[in-house]
């Protein structure tokens, strides 16, 4: 267990006092009991409020300091295959089918989570964007949830350093022949599988040279197409309504090239409404092989703090006047002591 705020502990202090007025009171009720001629209560029972009192201010310190039980996630993940997913982050894929739709962005954002919630867990998948080349993001890992997040947040238009790409963030696909750069791919991946979630529109460009080029780097390309003929671009400025580009015509000459393209390197181009088929296709890509020992992908805690709090509750409630477990009510016992007080005064006259 880890204090993420130790100094809260400081709050501790404050049992001191209680503990000196608690124990001056009990010894005054009982002197002043033993002046009566009464019983003293028992010191558990006259404590009884004090100790409640203590075990919430405990309970209240222990939470503010932020107790959290800390683990590392370790995943087995394939020493022979390794996957990578681009989205497409052109301009174009702004675009949807009416203004209040998903564009083809969120539409690709969608199926690249399903990708990684759905694909075998012990396959390396990494992420990457797609404004003009492939740009990677993260390296084919087996941590899922920064691979959502690296495609949630890094593939927006406009926002990816495009002076690599000359400012440009059309699409180019003949920049698909840079995957057979080392920087993307391990030696040892003998199952290279790449995924594009594009809207296929681009410039024309020549697929044998980039068939040939995946081909001799063993690299299997599979794409899925969003988005239609019929989509168009809206312009959302704050506090405006949406504000239609009339300038932007869908453009999907380059659907044949990117189709054989796919099919060529052994792959398969699938529709919007194929990402189950995709994946399938993706999973019997990668087939069956060696694991790498287990390596720890993240680091995880578990707050206890809240779990504090829900156990001073009941405490907390008792001292207000409710009650707990097996105990009456504070205002009965008090009328209880009184009557009996009243009953031994009666007896001794």
């Amino acid at each position: 267990m880890m204090l993420l705020h130790p100094a809260a502990l400081v709050g501790l202090v404050l049992l001191a006092p209680l503990v000196w007025f608690e124990v001056r009171r009990v010894r005054r009720e009982r002197s002043a009991a033993r002046a009566l001629g009464l019983e003293p209560q028992k010191t558990w029972r006259a404590a009884e409020r004090a100790v409640c009192a203590g075990i919430v201010i405990a309970l209240a310190v222990f939470a503010a300091s932020e107790p959290s039980l800390h683990g590392t996630k370790r995943v087995k993940l394939r020493a022979d295959a390794e996957a990578y997913l681009f989205v497409d982050a052109s301009a174009s894929m702004l675009a949807s089918a009416s203004v209040n739709a998903p564009t083809r962005l969120q539409q690709a954002r969608v199926a690249g989570e399903r990708f990684a919630h759905e694909l075998p867990t012990d396959l390396p998948l990494g992420a990457g964007a797609l404004p003009q080349a492939p740009l990677p993001l993260t390296v084919p890992i087996g941590d899922r949830q920064l691979f959502i997040t690296a495609i949630n947040r890094q593939t927006t238009p406009g926002t990816l350093p495009e002076q690599y790409y000359g400012g440009v963030t059309a699409t180019d696909f003949s920049n698909l022949n840079l995957l057979t750069s080392a920087r993307f791919f391990r030696k040892e991946s003998k199952h290279r599988i790449v995924i594009v979630l594009t809207d296929a529109e681009g410039p024309s460009f020549d697929s044998p040279a980039v068939v040939a080029a995946l081909q001799k780097a063993r690299i299997k390309l599979v794409v899925v197409r969003f988005g239609s003929s019929n989509d168009r671009l809206w312009l959302h400025p704050p506090k405006h309504a949406p504000i239609l580009v009339s300038k932007f015509v869908p453009d999907l000459s380059d659907l044949g090239e990117l189709r054989l393209l796919a099919s060529e390197t052994g792959g398969g181009f699938y529709e919007p409404g194929q990402v189950g088929a995709a994946i399938h296709r993706v999973t019997r890509l990668a087939g069956h092989g060696p694991d790498r020992p287990a390596q720890p992908i993240s680091v995880f805690a578990t707050s206890l703090g809240p779990y504090a709090v829900l156990a001073a509750l009941p405490f907390l409630a008792w001292l207000a006047g409710g009650l707990l477990p097996l105990t009456t009510p504070l205002e009965l016992r008090k009328r209880r002591r009184r009557h009996r007080a009243s009953d031994a005064v009666s007896n001794q006259a």
